[in-house]
């Protein structure tokens, strides 16, 4: 019913050239974490990436790794490869720099697409949506993704002009009982420095 979808390119500019993916939280590796978490509600794992041979260590029969056919176009592409392999009618699409996913939001997120007409069901925290971390119907999608892809858009929040999406925002997660730090992602050194340091000083991190 639900294929979780990770996208691990990118240049990783922000980051001096270091793989998110590979960055080490609570002893684990972020995709390590994300891929734990995706597997507890996903029936497929997908992750996109131009070389798999950085995480073949976590390779299983549910898991396959696809490269972007668009390539060098940021996270469009990485929707576009994931959703033409897609069979089933939902997918979860995260960041690699995203070390707290949240089942929970997922499957919350699921429940409100499924029951509408929505396209996309986005968080959308601090007045920004978060794309990389929402439930989408791929197939809906997909020709709008092209169509931006074929005529040189390649902004991933432009996508929203051209599909039917639901924002929830930060009231909605706490009607919710559902806490928003999954949201946080690590783009530079002092993003990733802050987050040791934060979970160094006991902070709860619920996955």
């Amino acid at each position: 019913m639900l294929t979780g979808i990770i996208l691990a390119g990118g240049r990783n500019s922000r980051m001096n050239g270091r793989n998110k993916a590979l960055l080490i939280y609570e002893g684990e590796h972020f995709i390590e974490r994300q891929i734990n978490v995706m597997r507890s509600i996903c029936t497929r794992l997908i992750i996109v990436t131009n070389d798999a041979s950085y995480y073949k260590k976590w390779a299983k029969d549910d898991l396959i790794y696809i490269p972007d056919i668009y390539e060098g176009h940021g996270p469009l592409s990485g929707f576009h490869a994931a959703f033409v392999q897609l069979e089933t009618e939902y997918a979860w699409v995260v960041g690699c720099d995203y070390p707290k996913l949240s089942a929970s939001a997922a499957l919350w997120m699921l429940s409100q697409l499924k029951t509408s007409d929505y396209d996309a069901v986005l968080p959308v925290v601090d007045g920004k949506h978060q794309m990389l971390h929402g439930v989408y119907r791929p197939h809906r999608m997909l020709p709008s993704i092209i169509q931006r892809l074929e005529s040189h858009q390649y902004r991933l929040s432009g996508l929203l002009d051209s599909i039917h999406w639901l924002g929830l925002g930060e009231s909605d997660w706490i009607e919710a009982g559902i806490a928003y730090h999954f949201i946080e992602d690590v783009d530079t050194p002092e993003q990733y420095i802050a987050l040791l340091q934060e979970r160094e000083g006991g902070s709860d991190h619920v996955s």
